[in-house]
């Protein structure tokens, strides 16, 4: 099992570097393994071809051999991971990708890369903290907030809430949800 993972694609990414998924845990005994996918769909894997792992060893290559979705997971198969040992070997590593290799997206779409250290504010200015992590939930994702004067915040990323996202500024303007955070907005 990985003890320790040299990078952290919430606190110290690779340079150059995205994460594409996190491997949990073997599945079943010929070396596949169950990934938390850290990317927009499951077809996206299907385009893959490789992808970088770090350990105490340094970078390592790691080719696709088979991927397919099961229960809201991507089970890999990886040439040359042919048992459950070698399965267990990657069990908590990052998976990686060169940041150039990222296929563009839509307009309003961003990478969790990009959202990762914005300061958030509401739409009148008032200062919410900085997006410290991205929740996966299943449903919408959510937002975790520190440093701002309200304690640490779950905002939810929908559409009705982030309004207005500005990359060059380092800015995300929202809407609060009614009850998120302490109602009395502006104190002087």
């Amino acid at each position: 099992m990985m003890k320790k993972r040299p990078y952290d694609p919430w606190r110290n990414p690779p340079p150059g570097m995205i994460a594409v998924g996190e491997v949990l845990t073997t599945q079943g005994n010929k070396g596949e393994v169950k990934v938390a996918s850290l990317t927009d769909t499951f077809e996206r894997w299907l385009e893959l071809k490789r992808v970088m792992v770090y350990t105490d060893r340094g970078q390592e290559e790691l080719f696709l051999e088979k991927v397919r979705a099961f229960k809201g997971f991507v089970i890999v198969k990886f040439q040359g991971v042919d048992d459950i040992s070698a399965g267990e070997a990657l069990q908590g590593a990052f998976l990686w990708l060169p940041e150039a290799e990222r296929p563009p997206l839509p307009p309003d779409r961003f990478y969790v890369d990009q959202v990762l250290g914005l300061k958030v504010e509401t739409m009148s200015g008032r200062p919410l903290g900085t997006v410290e992590q991205v929740l996966f939930t299943g449903g919408n994702d959510v937002y975790l907030l520190r440093g701002g004067a309200d304690g640490e915040i779950l905002l939810p990323a929908l559409k009705s809430v982030v309004r207005f996202i500005d990359l060059e500024a380092g800015i995300m303007r929202v809407e609060l949800p009614p009850g998120l955070v302490d109602e009395e907005e502006e104190r002087c």
